[in-house]
């Protein structure tokens, strides 16, 4: 994209961000600066400035002492999800102002995190029951819903804490842009919830696990508010917890769905054998790009996988060295000598 046209595109976003009413879609939420870059430029606040190395991705930032969403201008998009997604990003920012404290672990997580055929074949059936109350508020079905995710809070505490935190951050600021669209273009907000639906009831979606909390924490706002029980002025995850710390134990769940768990078994599987088939190709392969020890700063954490002490990342991998931030961009398979170390970099195969 031209200089010309970078610069353009801002200021037609700017505008159009401009005009949206986002108190009325979360409390106290405002349009926060943003930049847009490329391969070779980058337009912020009125100006191209130097980009470094910490414009990476399509996230939200500390630059310059506040927090900023950024987004790699790399290919077209219709205009009004454009949008959307530059103010999913403003809420990242606006979650850090507002000292939200309940980002995940995501490094840590990736080590840690067990996918249990238990855990999300429960967590299969809540999404059959979110996607039955957004058609319809059912009292039964809400409760349902809460004893199930109490059920699992019991028994994976650290795996369910998790995926309510990604909730938190994800799902709020997809429930933002969801409800950008509504004001922008309903239908454009009808394909974004019918995207979400094929997704939630497919066994597949769940693997990286990350992903699907996107769609969950929307809703679950939904189902929240329609019960009465949230606001959009609060933070999710604490309020979740508040209401499961209400609730009595539940010792035994209300269904069973033998034909749901073998399903996510198989999805399991095959997403266990896809892992160690990437790692052990490019391993093979022997196109070494990077060699440490050096420290790891991120991934793209979006469908990272980790298998037997190797992460995979698309798209991009984030380092320092000698106190220097520094970023390689393609598709990685990472050798860690430890959670926050990097032993060898290899090309994914």
């Amino acid at each position: 994209m031209s200089e010309q046209n970078l610069e353009q595109l801002y200021y037609k976003l700017s505008d159009a961000i401009e005009k949206l009413d986002l108190d009325a879609i979360w409390k106290d939420f405002k349009p926060l600066k943003f930049a847009l870059y490329n391969d070779k430029e980058c337009f912020f606040d009125g100006h191209y400035i130097e980009k470094t190395a910490d414009f990476c991705a399509n996230t939200a930032i500390e630059f310059e002492g506040e927090y900023v969403a950024i987004w790699n201008v790399s290919e077209e998009m219709d205009f009004h999800v454009f949008v959307s997604k530059i103010v999913h990003e403003m809420f990242h920012a606006f979650q850090e102002t507002q000292d939200w404290g309940c980002f995940t672990r995501e490094m840590e997580a990736l080590y840690k995190y067990q996918y249990s055929a238990e855990n999300l074949s429960i967590k299969l059936h809540e999404n059959e029951l979110l996607l039955e109350l957004l058609d319809e508020f059912d009292e039964a079905k809400y409760k349902e819903l809460m004893d199930c995710r109490k059920y699992r809070s019991e028994r994976f505490p650290y795996e369910f804490t998790y995926e309510t935190q990604v909730e938190e951050i994800e799902g709020t600021a997809n429930y933002v842009e969801w409800k950008v669209l509504e004001q922008l273009d309903k239908d454009k907000a009808k394909k974004l919830i019918e995207d979400m639906q094929g997704c939630m009831t497919k066994p597949e979606y769940f693997f990286p696990i990350r992903i699907s909390s996107y769609y969950t924490g929307v809703l679950m706002i939904k189902a929240m508010s329609d019960a009465g029980q949230y606001t959009y002025s609060k933070r999710v995850s604490p309020r979740v917890c508040e209401l499961l710390d209400e609730m009595d134990n539940v010792e035994e769940l209300p269904f069973t769905d033998q034909q749901g768990f073998e399903a996510v078994e198989k999805a399991l599987l095959l997403f266990q054998s896809e892992s160690k088939e990437i790692v052990e190709k490019s391993v093979d392969n022997k196109e070494v790009v990077l060699t440490g020890p050096l420290d790891m700063v991120s991934v793209n954490i979006y469908d990272a996988r980790f298998y037997q002490g190797y992460i995979t990342s698309r798209f991009f991998l984030m380092y320092r060295e000698n106190g220097e931030n520094k970023a390689i961009h393609d598709n990685y398979v990472i050798k860690m000598k430890d959670e926050k170390t990097i032993e060898t970099v290899y090309k994914w195969a």
